[in-house]
C-alpha cells in the first residue's frame, strides 16, 4: 500500500466495553483501531514495537492506571514520541495537571463529545505525521553529512598515501636505474642485485601496505571486528606518518593494549580527523611539537585521551567546538563539521563520547568508548 494513502493505527486503552464499541464506532473508518481492555495486554503489545501513531489512555484501570502506563511508554524508545491522549472521567485540575506532567499531549473528559474528540485526534495524527517527516529529513540530512565528512576524510588519507609513495617510488626508480647501467657497462654484481631485488620487494610491499590502508577504510563498516586500540592509534598515526614528519612532530602512543570490539574505520575516522586538526595547530606553532595518547580503564569503558602542545582550543566555551558549522582553524579554509561530525559519530553509531579541554600546553580530546560484553561475544 502507498504509505500516502496508508492509515494511522490508533491503540485504545479503556477496561470499559461501550468506551472501546464508541470510539470503535467513531474512529474505524479513517484509522487502524487496536482495542485494548487492560493496561496489561497493552504493555504486552507494546513490548512488540508494534507501530502505533497515537494512544488514547484511560486512567483508572485495574492494576496499572493509565497515568503508569503513559509514564512507561515515554520510557519506551519506541513509543516515547508516540503522541498519548488522556479519554477520561477524571476532570479536576489536578487531574489534567498531572496527565500532561506524565507526558500525554492531550486530556479529553468523559462523557466526550464525538466531533471534539475526533478533532483532537486528527490534530495529533497530522503533527505526529509532520513530526516524522520532519524527523526523517533530518535523519537524511545527517546521512549526508557522515558522508560528506567521510569523503573529507578519504581525501586526506589520499593525500597523505601520495605523498608516502614519493620515496619507495624514487627509492625503487634510483634502485633499478643503478642497475641497468651496471648491466650496460658490464658491471653487474650478482650480490649487490640481489639486495637490490630485495630492497624493491620491501618499498612494494609498503606500498602495498599503505593502499591497503586505504582501500580498507573505503569499505563501509557492515561488522563490528576485533582490534588492538593501541595498534588503532598507531595505524592512524602511520597513515597520517607524511604529515608528522614534515612538521617535526613527536608522537607518543602510551595507550595500553586492549582488545576492543567495535567499527573500526569510524574510530580511524575520528582520529584522524583530530589527529589532523592538531597538526594543522601545531604547524603555525613554533614551541615543542607533541601529540600525546593515552588510556585508561574505568567502570566498563576505555577512556582514550589524546593531547597536543599548541596552545588550546581558542573559544571561551571549548564545547562549543562541536557544534555544526563552527571551526577551531583561523587561517584556513574549513567546513566546521570535522569535530561536529566526531561527535555524531562516537554518540551515534559508537555509542560512545567525546569532550574537550584546555591544558596549559594545548587541547585535550577525551574519547569514551563503552565496553559492552554482548560486542565481545559477537567478535
Amino acid at each position: 500500500m502507498d504509505k500516502l494513502n496508508e492509515k494511522s493505527t490508533i491503540l485504545v486503552v479503556d477496561d470499559t466495553p461501550d468506551i472501546l464499541h464508541l470510539v470503535m464506532e467513531l474512529l474505524k473508518d479513517e484509522y487502524n483501531l487496536k482495542l485494548v481492555n487492560n493496561p496489561k495486554k497493552a504493555v504486552d503489545l507494546l513490548n512488540t514495537k508494534f507501530k502505533i501513531d497515537l494512544i488514547l489512555l484511560d486512567v483508572m484501570m485495574p492494576g496499572i492506571n493509565g497515568y503508569e502506563l503513559c509514564k512507561m511508554i515515554k520510557k519506551n524508545p519506541h513509543y516515547m514520541q508516540t503522541p498519548v491522549i488522556f479519554l477520561t472521567a477524571l476532570e479536576k485540575t489536578s487531574d489534567i495537571v498531572n496527565g500532561f506532567e506524565c507526558g500525554a499531549v492531550d486530556y479529553v473528559t468523559k462523557p466526550f463529545i464525538p466531533e471534539v474528540l475526533k478533532a483532537r485526534v486528527k490534530t495529533h495524527i497530522e503533527l505526529k505525521e509532520l513530526h516524522d517527516a520532519m524527523l526523517r529529513d533530518i535523519q537524511e540530512k545527517e546521512e549526508m553529512l557522515y558522508k560528506q565528512s567521510r569523503m573529507t576524510t578519504l581525501g586526506e588519507m589520499f593525500e597523505n598515501v601520495t605523498h608516502q609513495w614519493k620515496q619507495p617510488l624514487s627509492i625503487i626508480n634510483m634502485s633499478c636505474s643503478v642497475q641497468k647501467i651496471n648491466y650496460d657497462f658490464g658491471e653487474l654484481d650478482i650480490k649487490e642485485m640481489m639486495e637490490t631485488v630485495d630492497s624493491v620487494i620491501s618499498e612494494v610491499d609498503y606500498l602495498t601496505q599503505t593502499i591497503n590502508d586505504f582501500r580498507d577504510f573505503a569499505r563501509n563498516d557492515i561488522e563490528k571486528e576485533s582490534f588492538d586500540i593501541r595498534d588503532l592509534f598507531a595505524h592512524a598515526v602511520e597513515i597520517l606518518s607524511y604529515r608528522f614528519t614534515r612538521t617535526f612532530i613527536e608522537i607518543h602512543n602510551n595507550i595500553d593494549s586492549f582488545i576492543y570490539c567495535s567499527y573500526k574505520n569510524y574510530i580511524i575516522q575520528i582520529l584522524i580527523n583530530i589527529l589532523n586538526n592538531a597538526v594543522d595547530v601545531l604547524e603555525e606553532n613554533g614551541n615543542e611539537k607533541y601529540i600525546k595518547a593515552e588510556s585508561t580503564l574505568k567502570n566498563n569503558e576505555i577512556i582514550i585521551k589524546i593531547c597536543d602542545s599548541g596552545g588550546g582550543i581558542k573559544m571561551d566555551n571549548v564545547d562549543y567546538a562541536f557544534e555544526k558549522y563552527v571551526t577551531t582553524k583561523e587561517k584556513k579554509m574549513d567546513s566546521g563539521l570535522g569535530l561536529y561530525m566526531c561527535r555524531q559519530i562516537m554518540q551515534k553509531k559508537l555509542g560512545g563520547k567525546i569532550s574537550a579541554y584546555n591544558t596549559a600546553e594545548g587541547a585535550c580530546f577525551e574519547l569514551i568508548f563503552p565496553i559492552v560484553q554482548e560486542d565481545l561475544l559477537e567478535c
